[in-house]
């Protein structure tokens, strides 16, 4: 009978030291998990308010608190693609990203091919230059870029401002890929040349597939960053009909007046290619990011 009661006596003690031991290990992960909610609630809280006043009009939205709309009105969105600017801002900036990426990606991948599968003796000097210009903020060299434009006559023109936009790109393009194809097996050169593959061959059928997680990363980040530019975009293109969609938001307001409703829908619209861009390439754009970490 002794030895019975002590085991149920014993029995809440050992309970509830198992009870603290669990909350203890539990405490660091439900507190890293409370921060990331926090974190996530205030980043979405922004677009969300955004999304909900692009259904209002200005004075719902200057006397209302409510986040939710009362109804989805889409006469801002009417407004944005029949009577503004938007709809030929967002077909520029559609055409110059996507010309931009070609051109980032035609002297990229070549360029970092070389740098990372031939020795050479000023491959590594090449490297440490383009990791460096990773470091030089573009509007340190934005006046020097207006004065040649305007010496060559670029300066106005929808595609010149392509040539800034994918040099700009270029450093951290060649950055990452140099880091994506040094990884590469050197075995795998090796048994294709003997198969009497041509390098034109090891860089199409070999290094591009296997850096492809590496390209997909630089296009989502230069596509970002170029989708985003706005002051470079000022800078070189002051003609109306070739603003960019981050430029023609700034000048989405009247003198005097400011119409939120059809602000917020020219955001939510501009907001919207590079969220599609996003979902569709988040697995390799993740993938890729911890490969490049774990390579690096």
């Amino acid at each position: 009978m002794s030895v019975s009661a002590q085991s149920v006596r014993a029995a809440p003690v050992n309970a509830k030291r198992l009870f603290w031991r669990r909350l203890k290990r539990l405490s660091p992960l439900a507190a890293v998990y409370l921060v990331l909610c926090v974190h996530a609630l205030l980043t979405l809280y922004p677009f969300v308010w955004v999304l909900a006043n692009s259904f209002r009009d200005n004075d719902a939205i200057l006397t209302s608190i409510r986040l939710l709309p009362d109804s989805l009105d889409l006469a801002n969105y009417v407004q944005v693609l029949s009577a503004t600017n938007i709809p030929r801002a967002f077909y520029n900036s559609v055409t110059i990203t996507l010309t931009s990426l070609v051109l980032l990606l035609t002297v990229a991948t070549p360029l970092s091919f070389a740098i990372a599968r031939f020795r050479f003796r000023l491959a590594s000097y090449v490297y440490i230059f383009f990791a460096l210009a990773v470091l030089v903020p573009s509007v340190s060299v934005l006046p020097m870029t207006f004065r040649l434009f305007n010496d060559l006559g670029l300066l106005g023109t929808k595609y010149g401002i392509t040539l800034v936009y994918a040099t700009e790109q270029l450093p951290i393009a060649v950055f990452l890929l140099v880091t994506f194809m040094r990884a590469i097996p050197v075995e795998l050169d090796e048994a294709a040349v003997i198969d009497g593959c041509t390098v034109w061959g090891l860089f199409r059928r070999i290094t591009l597939p296997l850096s492809r997680n590496g390209i997909v990363t630089v296009l989502i980040l230069a596509f970002v960053a170029i989708w985003n530019d706005y002051l470079t975009a000022l800078v070189l293109l002051p003609d109306q009909t070739n603003r960019t969609l981050s430029v023609a938001l700034a000048y989405a307001k009247d003198e005097y007046r400011v119409d939120y409703g059809v602000m917020s829908a020219a955001v939510v619209l501009a907001i919207v290619p590079m969220l599609i861009v996003y979902f569709l390439l988040k697995d390799r754009l993740t993938s890729g990011m911890a490969a490049g970490a774990v390579k690096g």
